[in-house]
């Protein structure tokens, strides 16, 4: 027989570096849009939330583990903290199935602000609404197990673990499908392809989330049934764990990017012989504007100007350039001719600048 204690001390382990992970994770989402002065949204509001859902189920799950969650009920199981942790293992799964309808509540806001057909506006929205009903069913419904055949006004323990399996495999499953729709909602736009696989790349790691709830669902079946129950939950927690984990810092890091792509344009347009800050020499307004220096704005408009320089300039014995004076033009000799000099500047204004005027914060990016 495995040793239960070391179940439990895996079990505190995986629960306090996830708790610090992901913490790290949602802090870094959160300075990254200060830094670039992105306005913080509902989306923000709710990830955090489920975060401090998920502390909370950390501290009462590592608090049973003094009452025997991760060992084995046998013989040397101590039976009189038995009702306690009965008491608490309900409780901390509470708060641990709604960071996981939560957090998936968020990554689902983050893409109703980005779509917009109507029909992705409604998948998104069914999505919602039927992860927070079969999630928040569960989170309730196991309060009510029966104890015993015998006792009154309770669920039926086949009927508490057929819903706990229709929830969270439900709940994976949405995480696979959260993971593509970025895909189909991104992939239409007009923008590099590169920098679409990027952001479909960063708003894809839910797929470990989905993953890791499959196998959970797989488990869930077996341990409740197990009569080694106070052993098998611990190993259903710390998959549960993961995939809390997983879903937190798979909302977050979409929300570096504009960051780290301040910073690159920021380094970029620092320095250089002909840089805005360089040592080189001055640009002029008929000088040519390096674009590669607005990397950070993903939106605006182009605007072209010209305008059209004529002078007239003689072969031979003649002044050359005449300082830019017509005069020339009326010179009938047949080495005379007209220079025409067409000057273009380009005026590049983002819609960020335009809709966020410096010291407001702007709308997120990705």
């Amino acid at each position: 027989m495995a040793d239960s204690g070391f179940v439990s001390m895996a079990m505190t382990i995986t629960m306090v570096i996830c708790g610090v992970l992901t913490f790290f994770f949602m802090g870094a989402r959160f300075a990254a849009k200060a830094v670039v002065k992105s306005k913080q949204g509902i989306d923000d509001y709710v990830l955090a939330t489920s975060w401090l859902l998920f502390a909370v189920f950390i501290v009462i799950s590592i608090y049973t583990t003094t009452l025997g969650l991760g060992h084995h009920l046998d013989a040397s199981f101590d039976m009189t903290k038995l009702p306690q942790l009965l008491f608490w293992l309900p409780v901390g799964q509470f708060f641990a199935v709604w960071a996981v309808a939560v957090s998936k509540s968020s990554f689902i806001i983050t893409l109703l602000r980005l779509v917009e057909a109507t029909w992705q506006k409604m998948a998104l929205w069914f999505m919602l609404a039927t992860i927070l009903l079969s999630m928040g069913s569960i989170s309730i419904v196991q309060f009510y197990q029966c104890a015993t055949p015998d006792q009154q006004g309770c669920v039926p323990g086949d009927s508490v673990i057929g819903l706990g399996v229709y929830a969270a495999g439900y709940s994976a499953i949405m995480d696979l499908v959260l993971t593509a729709f970025p895909t189909v909602v991104i992939w239409g736009l007009q923008m590099k392809t590169r920098d679409k696989i990027g952001i479909i790349l960063s708003m894809s790691l839910g797929l470990i989330a989905g993953v890791v709830g499959l196998y959970k669902t797989s488990t869930i079946p077996f341990i409740s049934r197990s009569a080694d129950f106070t052993y098998g939950t611990a190993v259903i927690l710390i998959w549960l764990v993961a995939e809390v984990s997983a879903t937190i810092i798979a909302a977050s890091v979409p929300f570096y990017r504009p960051f780290f792509r301040r910073t690159k344009s920021s380094g970029a347009s620092g320095g250089g012989p002909s840089g805005r800050n360089g040592t080189g020499p001055k640009s002029d307004p008929s000088s040519s504007y390096a674009l590669s220096n607005r990397k950070r704005t993903h939106d605006g408009h182009s605007m072209l100007d010209s305008d059209v320089d004529r002078w007239g300039v003689s072969v031979g014995d003649r002044d050359v350039n005449d300082s830019h004076s017509d005069k020339a033009i009326l010179d009938n000799t047949p080495d005379s001719r007209i220079v025409r000099k067409t000057n273009i500047s380009v005026h590049y204004t983002s819609d960020e600048e335009a809709n966020y005027p410096r010291g407001l914060q702007r709308r997120d990016e990705f």
